[in-house]
């Protein structure tokens, strides 16, 4: 029993980790908010980012990548595979592969997004997963505007010892995401917001870290993420860009295709 509950633990998990795309969850106690200050406009901390993680000409530049890299959960002494394959405009397939419980697969087909999990088998997302699913796959994050109907600075925090401008963008669909930018670097510091799983609703946080070269952009190597009392990371090692996809990658699994007939 203990070692199914494990699985089970384990499988949503991984199921989080792709949904964020390799990006977000929830936030444990907020640190002291800093004394009141003249903020910045959101658009103006959001332009600094895009610029010195490589500018928004070099961004443009990209149709595709293939991210590959491993997922651990330190505490249970697990780790796995993960890849990472999205296109533009709005494509995504993500696959962790875990040793003794299979491979979780998540996708976004442009207007479907489904998980195949090894302990829950296949299901398609719909309202707010399927809403963070369409945003994740957005390739084009320096176009955000297409996709967040409102976003503002509210604040400043320190965020492991350092100075961040806190900024709430709101979705046009689906619920607001938090995000942390360093106010020296200019770089993402931490991102929490609000996961719907189907175990439900959790808070979860996003730590993103080793940001080195890859080509003309600037990225980071390591993520820590956090889910109530779980924590798992992920190190990507290996960053392609403007790769020919495979034929069909993004095509609905034929398990997902029965589920629409129903």
């Amino acid at each position: 029993m203990k070692q199914l509950s494990i699985r089970r633990t384990l499988a949503a998990c991984a199921a989080m980790v792709l949904a964020t795309a390799c990006a977000s969850l929830y936030a444990a106690d907020a640190p002291p908010a800093h004394p009141a200050e003249a903020l910045p406009k959101a658009d103006t901390i959001l332009d600094k980012y895009f610029e010195v993680t490589g500018g928004k000409a070099a961004l443009a530049k990209m149709h595709s990548q293939i991210i590959a890299g491993t997922f651990e959960m330190p505490a249970m002494g697990i780790k796995g595979t993960m890849t990472v394959t999205k296109a533009e405009p709005d494509k995504s397939m993500a696959e962790i592969e875990i040793p003794g419980i299979g491979t979780v697969r998540e996708g976004y087909d442009g207007s479907v997004a489904w998980e195949i999990n090894p302990m829950q088998g296949a299901r398609i997302k719909d309202g707010d997963e399927l809403a963070g699913s369409k945003r994740e796959a957005h390739f084009h994050s320096e176009n955000w505007r297409e996709e967040y109907k409102k976003v503002e600075t509210v604040g400043s925090e320190t965020v492991d010892g350092k100075d961040c401008y806190k900024l709430v963008k709101t979705p046009s669909e689906g619920k607001p995401v938090t995000e942390f930018y360093d106010k020296k670097t200019g770089l993402l510091a931490k991102v929490t917001m609000t996961v719907t799983s189907p175990m439900g609703e959790m808070e979860a946080t996003t730590i993103p870290s080793d940001y080195r070269k890859e080509g003309d952009l600037l990225i980071a190597h390591k993520v820590l993420q956090s889910a109530g009392p779980q924590e798992f990371s992920l190190t990507f090692d290996t960053y392609k860009f403007n790769v020919e996809i495979p034929k069909g990658k993004f095509d609905l699994p034929d398990e997902i295709k029965a589920l629409l007939k129903k």
